[in-house]
């Protein structure tokens, strides 16, 4: 057994979790500053935590200000169209809180010592412009869902409900604001809207390792239909509200392209191939497929279209392969608040055994939380291409321009790109663009993320919207201060009790 954890470890080393490749692809420069005859008096943002500059796991006002409905706002002013101040809902830094610790949430680099990337058991921050007599002009939820646009539930009901403070922070309960987004967004009287809802009906479904439910109450994305008809009503009241407004949408990438699920698994194979080559008893990574406890299903990691996908979440396991134990049912235990005896009983009565070697052994095997398997990535990629095709389709009945999302996220996973002479990747960390959970754009990111939106803006309404100037934008801090021990085993990971805000999100 030390045999294998032992080139399991020299593997993981090997290959290096920060590592970087690609090519590149350069950005075009901005075009010279005018709106091109468009009257831009009122800007609103509609969206997710994407929207809302929701950074390293957390909301807080040091990345708020790099959100990319902020950043589109200067833009427009530099062109002329004197908005004001672009107001959100800001969070003092270091930001929200976690449900499970009441400490901020937000992911920060450590150093060396234990889990080198994680909360640091900061007090939380607190909300800064709740005092504004307005709806705010960036209405992104982190955690909102297509069916969230024109849901008129009490907010304070809502919050409740989903176990989503960010509700009320970004709503409000004050009767005048109206009670859903639509209402919030129209009583604004915009003239120009960018809209991106559709990302968290599949991302929260795959984050999940496809084990969570949607909307209608069944495992999996929000059902295509249901999808479509909600969009297609959103979009269509927000027409029908804003006859004469300009409205861009953004598609939905393709889970595939973000580094939550690209990061672990080349480690995780390394490993397991190395374990493999060690001991002829390994035959490869045994891990649960959906409704499984005991694995019928191993991958030795020679077949990349069918290998399953290893989520950022395993970080902490990758270590404990090969191991006797029952880690993650403890961690899973603790992070639900109930006792690790009563939770393990149940796994051990449908035939778990932690005494066998953890991830090698179908007893003990890798846990679906932290894995989508095959068929599950193709239900996320049958969603996407379904909600992207009723995307185009309704925005093309309503006026509205798409910004391709889901082909430039794949450009930069194959390619990279190249803005203002620093080139970005979807690598974790070193990549520049994704920041420490894997799935939120880095200040840097957002920045890229509102120059896709100016590009279609000028294309589709004629505007010459200057681009962001991604080098006055702030990065994360140098991955040079991520050293490895002596022995190489201390490697870059989040602890499983840490995701639990991130995890709040989609449920």
């Amino acid at each position: 057994m030390k045999a294998i954890i032992s080139n399991f470890l020299a593997a993981l080393v090997l290959v290096g979790l920060l590592a970087a490749s690609g090519c590149t692809d350069t950005a075009p420069s901005g075009p010279h500053a005018t709106l091109g005859g468009v009257t831009v008096t009122k800007y609103v943002a509609i969206g997710n935590s994407l929207t809302a500059g929701y950074q390293s796991n957390a909301l807080y006002h040091s990345s708020q200000i790099y959100s990319y409905p902020k950043l589109i706002s200067d833009q427009l002013d530099a062109a002329g169209a004197n908005l004001g101040t672009f107001q959100q809902p800001l969070y003092s830094d270091p930001g929200n809180a976690d449900p499970l610790t009441g400490k901020a949430a937000q992911y920060k680099l450590v150093n060396l010592v234990g889990p080198i990337i994680g909360p640091i058991g900061e007090p939380a921050g607190v909300p800064e412009n709740l005092a504004l007599a307005r709806q705010y002009d960036n209405l992104g939820i982190p955690g909102a869902i297509i069916y969230d646009f024109l849901d008129t539930t009490n907010i304070a009901s809502k919050a409740a409900a989903r176990n989503n403070a960010f509700f009320q922070l970004v709503l409000r309960s004050n009767p005048p604001f109206g009670a859903s987004i639509l209402a919030q967004a129209v009583a604004l009287s915009p003239d120009l809207v960018t809209f991106w809802l559709g990302n968290n009906d599949v991302l929260g479904y795959a984050t999940s390792g496809g084990t969570s439910k949607n909307i209608v109450g069944t495992v999996g994305p929000t059902p295509a239909t249901t999808f479509q008809q909600l969009y297609g009503a959103s979009i269509g009241a927000l027409r029908a509200a804003l006859p004469h407004a300009k409205i861009l949408v953004g598609n939905i990438p393709d889970v595939k392209a973000i580094p939550f699920f690209t990061t672990i698994g080349p480690q995780v194979a390394a490993g397991v191939k190395g374990a493999m080559a060690a001991n002829s008893a390994v035959v490869g990574l045994f891990y649960e497929k959906s409704g499984e406890v005991v694995a019928t299903s191993y991958t030795n990691f020679t077949h990349p279209q069918s290998d399953p996908l290893i989520t950022l979440e395993a970080g902490p396991y990758a270590l404990l392969l090969g191991h006797p134990t029952g880690q993650w049912y403890r961690d899973l235990a603790a992070s639900q608040g109930i006792p690790f005896a009563n939770l393990y009983a149940s796994y051990q009565a449908a035939g778990i055994d932690t005494t066998k070697p953890f991830g090698f052994h179908p007893q003990n095997p890798f846990p679906d939380a932290l894995v989508l398997d095959s068929a599950e990535q193709a239900t996320t990629e049958q969603a996407i291409s379904a909600f992207n095709g009723s995307i185009a389709a309704i925005a093309a009945t309503n006026n509205a321009a798409v910004v391709d999302f889901n082909a430039f996220f794949n450009g930069v996973k194959a390619h990279g790109v190249t803005v203002n002479g620093e080139t970005f990747k979807t690598d974790y960390v070193s990549g520049g663009l994704f920041s420490l959970d894997g799935v939120h754009p880095t200040s840097k990111g957002y920045g890229i993320l509102a120059n896709q939106y100016i590009k279609t803006m000028n294309a589709s309404f004629g505007m010459h919207v200057p681009y962001v100037n991604i080098n006055n934008l702030p990065g994360l801090p140098t991955v040079q201060t991520l050293g490895k021990s002596a022995d190489g085993k201390n490697i870059p990971m989040i602890p499983y009790k840490a995701w639990k805000s991130f995890n709040a999100l989609w449920q």
